[in-house]
């Protein structure tokens, strides 16, 4: 069993990357991949809230906290940055915590402060977009499919 210690993580944008700070831990993936691990974390999050037995409807106000208005981001004419090869991630969850792996390294937090990650990822991710002159629009979606056994099984209805 791991100890949850209470760590401040900081997200940013540099040039057309987006940097995850953790503790000691920089994780560096390229635009288009934040918005994909955003998703991936609200839905383990989501899915957390579910097993706590949270409202899972008011997500956003845990999401939500402390987030900065944003300002408009100048596109830049520098050379983009070279993306980094093989950006690996996965998300999970194990009760009320959010499992989080960023190539080897593995996280583990609160759903609330999941959907917070999952925001300030979403902002510096359009950020990044912005820097790199991307004005392409695509939608992410996923989802994870239940059964009413196991809901029942699990007092999840």
């Amino acid at each position: 069993m791991a100890i949850l210690e209470k760590q401040r993580f900081h997200i940013t944008s540099e040039y057309d990357q987006v940097l995850l700070m953790i503790g000691n831990l920089v994780v560096s993936m390229p635009y288009a991949a934040s918005f994909k691990v955003a998703q991936g974390l609200r839905l383990a999050s989501t899915t957390a809230m579910r097993y706590a037995k949270e409202d899972v409807t008011g997500w956003e106000k845990f999401a939500n906290e402390n987030i900065p208005e944003t300002l408009p981001y100048a596109v830049s004419e520098e050379k983009r940055m070279t993306v980094p090869k093989g950006f690996t991630w996965a998300a999970g969850w194990e009760g009320e915590n959010v499992k989080a792996r960023f190539g080897n390294n593995e996280l583990q937090f609160h759903f609330t402060s999941a959907l917070q990650i999952s925001a300030h990822l979403r902002i510096a991710g359009a950020k990044a977009k912005a820097w790199a002159g991307d004005t392409g629009k695509s939608i992410n979606a996923a989802g994870i499919l239940t059964d009413a056994e196991e809901n029942y099984r699990l007092g999840l209805q």
